[in-house]
């Protein structure tokens, strides 16, 4: 067995599967391997910092242990520099984690990731970036703008409701801000500097699947992928019965009528711009980031992530 280097543990405690017998576990799985620190985030924006302070310090590996709020962070925080990421399940969706291969379970992600940091295995997965307003934030599978992110911006609202429900209040959160859909603000999305689409929702991904229902994988942004391939999918209309039709069929794994009337998009290298008359809702990673006329999505930094799986 040879120790990969360093490594560092981040967790976020208020994470739905991150409890004080769980990390304990995880410590215990890392320690022969390297464990020199073990952290835990006290609120937002804390993962990137510490994340940024070990790999300072001289970290090789950070595990994070949390959902995709943690997982976004980390990767925020270490992408474009030489510090690998494990990203472990612990929230709800774990969405990054479940996409580059690991368990959505943390107990069944130790054997594979103690396997990984012997054999230094290593792959690198092409992120995204999101500019609004002169600022800049990396997302690590997804990003939405209009109906998704006021999906997003409900469920975070109510966090009882979304431990108690999981999934099922993002479900219930989509359905409500469907019903609001009249009064969104409309959206012209144009990739690559073509012409503009009008649309009620815009979804972008770097890679697949976009979310997850339970076990099933959502692929609803086709072609994205981590080699460096962004898409989007831009929504033209909100009726509800075409919604339900389309969350079936992709939950039944078949392809989205891109194209259709419903939905516009495709596979972009450069830019994706959309543009609002009034502020927009916008979520990256699950995250809601607020309200804003214009949002860029361009291809982001590379992280180094520790790959579960041989071969």
């Amino acid at each position: 067995m040879t120790p990969p280097g360093p490594i560092a543990l981040v967790v976020n405690p208020a994470a739905t599967k991150s409890g004080p017998a769980i990390r304990a576990e995880v410590a215990s799985a890392l320690a022969p391997l390297g464990l020199e620190w073990s952290l835990v985030t006290t609120g937002p924006g804390d993962a990137a910092r510490l994340a940024a302070d070990v790999a300072a310090q001289g970290a090789a590996v950070v595990v994070s242990l949390g959902g995709d709020g943690i997982a976004n962070e980390v990767a925020g925080a270490l992408a474009g520099g030489p510090v690998a990421m494990a990203p472990l399940p612990g929230g709800n969706a774990n969405v990054f984690s479940r996409a580059i291969g690991w368990p959505n379970s943390t107990h069944a992600a130790l054997p594979p990731l103690r396997a990984a940091l012997e054999a230094g295995r290593v792959r690198e997965a092409r992120l995204g970036l999101l500019t609004m307003d002169g600022g800049e934030r990396v997302f690590a599978v997804n990003a939405g703008v209009g109906l998704d992110a006021a999906t997003v911006e409900w469920i975070e609202a109510r966090p009882r409701t979304k431990r108690r429900l999981r999934q099922a209040g993002f479900v219930l959160g989509a359905a409500i801000a469907a019903t609001r859909s009249g009064r969104a603000p409309r959206l012209r999305a144009s990739a690559d500097g073509g012409e503009p689409v009008l649309a009620r929702a815009v979804l972008a991904a770097c890679g697949t699947p976009y979310t997850y229902l339970g076990r099933r994988p959502l692929d609803l942004v086709p072609g994205a992928a981590f080699d460096g391939h962004l898409a989007w999918v831009g929504l033209t209309r909100i009726r509800p019965g075409e919604l339900a039709r389309l969350g079936l069929r992709a939950a039944r794994g078949r392809e989205l009528p891109i194209g259709s009337p419903t939905l516009a998009g495709g596979v972009f290298t450069r830019e994706l711009l959309v543009e609002s008359d009034a502020p927009a809702p916008v979520q990256a990673d699950g995250e809601p980031l607020g309200r804003h006329r214009e949002i860029r999505v361009r291809p982001g930094p590379v992280l180094r992530a520790i790959e579960p799986r041989e071969g």
